[in-house]
Formats: structure tokens, C-alpha cells, sequence
């Protein structure tokens, strides 16, 4: 049995390692902070191919992720569930996300379905995961797999070579530093969370930026965000941009002027000008980040990506 270390325990290091683990290897997970502190803690983590590129590798990722994301659903006890999505947009802005849906996934939005001032938009149907629900399931599925943690820090993956036959770097922003990959930055993004308004539909504005806005209603909260400022490090909370988020999204429903608020959390995307989902050249190093406002949405087709790499070179 083939030992991998996969460093990160976000979204895609907690996929990959599940992927990895259940197709026969033995993974232990390093990471320097467990799922729950991570950023993928604090997503709305709706399906949405959000800020993330190359478009056409996106979408088939994000295609196939929602295969496995549908299979999930049946079970509520992953904490995933199938949900409409009003996602706003305009003519001439890139809509490609639709076209590997499965058929009867998504329509263009009637008049009537769409928020005052706003002529356009596609009403799909598509995964919801709560991630207080979602990430455990994930963590312990791969423990129940017989994969393991080792809460630690990386400073350099090839200090892990004695340790393992091959590693899988799914450190997220922190790859900056661990591979010296300039080309990753944040994009920082904050949410609010409040209380379950009545007749509140999830729905999306992301076609300006500077003015992202995005309403996500879960089983006992609603997420609403939320800000999209490039190269910010800052991942406390700014009640400025609280009161930003909220003026957003009462534009969008007015039945949201006045919830009642329970908490508002910050977090870092990493961001790159294309995923880097593969093998560092003549080294048993595979690379899994970069996935910008899309970690969720791409996170199984990712993860399959890599497995698919390994078998190829095994």
C-alpha cells in the first residue's frame, strides 16, 4: 500500500484525502489547522463556479463535482442538499457553468422571478453544503476509511519524502510560501450569518466587481455576503463591511432590512490565475490549489484529477 501525505485539511485536502484513501492508498493528512479553522469553514459553499479559471477545466470539474454532490444529497447526514439558485447575470458575461449541468438543471429566469432591476438571470438547481454539517462527514469518512491526522506545520514538501511515496499539496493560500508560487494571493471575503427569514431565496450578483452580493438560506441560518478585495491579508471581521453586506442583500430582498444577526466571519480565497492541479516535474509531488470562490464547487473533480494522475504515472 502506496503512502500519501496530503498537506491541508480545507475542503480539497479533506476530498483528495478521502479520494485517495478509498481508492487504496494510505493517506495521513499534515495540516496546521483542522477543517473547522480552516477557510473552507467559513464559505457559504453553494455550488457556483466563482472567481476561478481556466473556464473550460472549471467547468468540468465543477461538472463532476456536482455528480457526486447529487449522489450526497441523498443522504442528510452529509450535510448536502439540492437547492434553487438564482444566479443574476447580463448579456455578453460567461454563462459556459450551465453547459455540462445535467439536462433540466438550470432555465433562464422568468421576469417575475427576478429581484427589481435586474433583467436577466438562470434559476438552477444545485448543491447546498453546510459546512458545520459537511466538513466532519468528510473528516470522518477518510478516519473511517483508516486514514490518519498529524497536526502540523509545513515548511518545505520535500522534508516529506522520507515519509511517504508521494504528497499532495492542498495548502491553499499557504502555497504562496510552501511552493514559492507568487502567482496565488487572496481574495478576501467576508459573510454574515443571520436567522432564517421566511420566503428568503438563495440567489447570486457577482457580474461587477466591488459589489459582489450573495444570499444563501441553510436548514437553520441564512449566509449573506459578501466582499470580494483582492491581495487583502485581513481575515478579522470589519463591521463597515457588515453593514456593506447587508445593505446588498436588502437590495436584493427586501425582506432581509432587518434580520436578526448571529455572527459575521472572514476568510481568505486562494486565488490563482489557473488551478494547479498536477505533478511537480520529475518529483512524487502533485499540486491541488488555487481554486479561488470555487474550492466547494470543484473540490471532487479536482480530487479526481489527481488520483487520475497517480494511476497514470503508477
Amino acid at each position: 500500500m502506496r503512502r500519501v501525505i496530503v498537506v491541508g485539511a480545507g475542503v480539497s485536502g479533506l476530498t483528495t484525502a478521502v479520494t485517495l484513501q478509498e481508492a487504496g492508498y494510505a493517506v495521513t493528512i499534515y495540516t496546521q489547522d483542522l477543517p473547522g479553522a480552516t477557510t473552507s469553514a467559513v464559505a457559504a459553499a453553494i455550488w457556483f463556479p466563482y472567481a476561478v479559471a481556466p473556464v473550460h477545466a472549471a467547468n468540468r470539474w465543477s461538472a463532476e463535482s456536482y455528480r457526486v454532490f447529487e449522489q450526497l444529497a441523498q443522504t442528510p447526514a452529509t450535510g448536502v442538499s439540492m437547492t434553487d439558485f438564482l444566479v443574476l447575470t447580463r448579456p455578453g458575461l460567461d454563462n459556459s457553468w450551465r453547459e455540462e449541468l445535467p439536462e433540466g438543471a438550470v432555465r433562464l429566469a422568468k421576469a417575475e422571478e427576478l429581484p427589481p432591476g435586474y433583467e436577466m438571470g438562470y434559476l438552477a438547481k444545485v448543491p447546498l453544503a453546510e459546512t458545520p454539517v459537511y466538513l466532519p462527514y468528510l473528516q470522518s469518512r477518510f478516519m473511517k476509511a483508516g486514514g490518519l491526522f498529524q497536526q502540523a506545520t509545513v515548511h518545505h514538501l520535500t522534508d516529506l519524502a522520507r515519509e511517504a511515496d508521494l504528497i499532495v499539496n492542498c495548502a491553499g493560500l499557504g502555497a504562496r510560501e510552501l511552493c514559492q508560487d507568487e502567482s496565488v494571493y487572496p481574495i478576501r471575503g467576508q459573510v454574515v450569518k443571520v436567522e432564517n427569514v421566511p420566503g428568503t431565496r438563495s440567489m447570486v450578483d457577482s457580474m461587477d466587481k466591488g459589489k459582489l452580493a450573495y444570499v444563501i438560506q441553510r436548514g437553520k441560518d441564512t449566509i449573506l455576503g459578501g466582499t470580494d478585495y483582492e491581495h487583502d491579508y485581513n481575515n478579522t471581521t470589519s463591521p463597515e463591511d457588515t453593514q456593506i453586506i447587508l445593505r446588498r442583500c436588502a437590495q436584493l430582498q427586501p425582506s432581509l432590512t432587518k434580520p436578526k444577526l448571529i455572527n459575521a466571519a472572514a476568510g481568505l480565497r486562494p486565488k490563482r490565475p489557473a488551478i494547479r492541479c498536477e505533478q511537480e516535474p520529475g518529483q512524487p509531488i502533485f499540486h491541488n490549489y488555487g481554486h479561488g470562490g470555487a474550492g466547494f464547487t470543484v473540490s471532487w473533480g479536482c480530487a479526481g484529477e489527481i488520483l487520475k494522475i497517480i494511476l497514470g504515472l503508477s
